[in-house]
């Protein structure tokens, strides 16, 4: 009862469609704490977001509020999701979300966010002009494929399909076709460092599908590579100071005939002729000042797609066990390896068999010493594990994410569709383990199966 009185004076509670438009009113910052009905908000931030209230609460800038996914329409995309989802609202404009239990990442983005809302008061600093920004979308994981209907973000125009084929590739290697049942293009859009920083978008409904997004900082080595083309260009050292002063936004787009049609919104190619030809395209509307090249990049061919899709994201192999404890029902075995192939993972090679001492040694090494490290060796020797290469784009950390937090208790609390929080039963037998890096998941794959050929 305590908790319920501390969370109803603490944060703002949002049950129906209505208070979620009467929230979006709100004068400031709001992050929303958006939940599932079957589990509750999220407990493990309410420190959190205490101190920050506290740090920041003196001229009411900042305010805190949960929402219930399945009772708003608005949350649908949000619904029947295992993790916590931090939305930020900025005078009723969705901004960002934070996907996960990132304490650093949350407190990070409401700092700034509080700060510029301070700095805008005060008359430092104007208030960028946000269109029309629907909850609609879905922020996405990297290999899903989220219909985002009403927006499309500032993004790169392409001059033929095999160029943006080629520069989707580079940026995004499992994505090989569409899974919208119909013939599409597939086109990148891409947000450079000057406009992003700005955070000004584009709303338009125009048929697409976001595939896949990231933001990256590129390297200037990643750069020279995705633009060699153009690296004789007398403009070729501005582009390449533009690209290196901060994150790049890169999303993934697919619909029929994208090609041309992201060539007709995005106008000419430079700034200047964008302008003067037509006025209206999105390079003439959103020319960032004093930067004289245009903040949208186009593309190139289907067989340079592939190439810079293996240059820039290669699939990674992983070593997953299921553990003795997890591997001795057949229900058990069963049910893990079905969320693994629900999860989008292709298993490269599998075997049944116990652990010696030193092979789990070897994977708990960084535990050598520590109080529990023989009962945790003794857990992976009680029996049988089934050892498994998984493959997939961004495997180790994919993996790691579907097993959940160390402590089952933890898992339980912040990622209920976990393996762990699903199957574990304690903190060393915790029914799965998994490579931490790519370097360690090689040295496992090596110790259990030899020197093989997986690729």
């Amino acid at each position: 009862k305590l908790l319920k009185c501390q969370l109803i004076l603490f944060q703002a509670i949002i049950n129906n469609q209505n208070q979620w438009d009467a929230m979006l009113l709100t004068k400031g910052v709001v992050v929303i704490d958006v939940y599932q009905a079957w589990c509750g908000p999220c407990k493990a931030v309410l420190n959190l977001f205490r101190k920050l209230k506290n740090d920041f609460g003196e001229d009411d800038v900042l305010h805190f509020a949960v929402a219930e996914a399945d009772s708003i329409p608005t949350l649908e995309p949000f619904r029947n999701k295992c993790e916590p989802v931090f939305l930020f609202c900025v005078n009723g404009k969705i901004i960002a979300i934070v996907r996960g239990v990132n304490a650093p990442l949350i407190s990070k983005k409401i700092t700034e966010l509080v700060e510029e809302e301070r700095k805008i008061a005060a008359g430092q600093k104007k208030r960028t002009e946000w269109l029309k920004c629907y909850i609609s979308w879905c922020l996405l994981r990297l290999e899903e494929v989220v219909k985002a209907e009403s927006i499309l973000n500032i993004c790169d125009m392409q001059d033929s399909v095999e160029d943006a084929s080629r520069q989707l590739a580079f940026f995004f290697p499992n994505f090989d076709k569409s899974k919208t049942g119909q013939k599409a293009e597939k086109t990148l859009a891409l947000i450079r460092p000057s406009l992003l920083k700005e955070r000004r978008s584009i709303i338009k409904d125009d048929g697409f599908e976001i595939a896949m997004q990231k933001e990256i900082i590129l390297s200037e080595e990643q750069i020279r590579e995705f633009y060699r083309e153009h690296v004789n260009q007398d403009y070729f050292p501005v582009l390449l100071e533009q690209m290196t002063s901060g994150p790049t936004l890169v999303l993934a787009l697919t619909r029929e005939n994208a090609i041309a049609h992201w060539r007709d919104l995005l106008g000419p190619k430079t700034v200047e002729e964008a302008k003067k030809e037509n006025p209206n395209s999105l390079r003439a509307q959103y020319a960032v000042e004093n930067i004289p090249i245009s903040q949208l990049h186009g593309s190139s061919t289907p067989d340079d797609a592939q190439k810079e899709l293996e240059f820039f994201f290669p699939q990674e192999h992983t070593l997953a066990l299921i553990k003795p404890g997890a591997a001795k029902t057949h229900k058990g075995k069963y049910d893990i390896m079905q969320k693994v192939k629900d999860a989008g993972f292709t298993i490269s090679k599998i075997k049944e068999e116990a652990l010696t001492r030193e092979m789990a040694a070897q994977f708990y090494k960084d535990h050598t010493g520590k109080p529990f490290f023989e009962e945790l060796v003794n857990c992976m020797t009680e029996g049988p594990s089934v050892v498994m290469i998984l493959t997939k784009e961004n495997a180790v950390e994919e993996w790691r994410q579907l097993m959940g937090p160390t402590d089952p208790k933890v898992a339980k609390e912040t990622s209920p569709e976990s393996i762990r929080a699903q199957f574990a039963q304690d903190i060393l037998c915790n029914a799965v383990h998994g490579s931490s890096t790519r370097e360690h998941a090689l040295q496992s794959i090596e110790c259990v199966f030899g020197e093989i050929d997986i690729d």
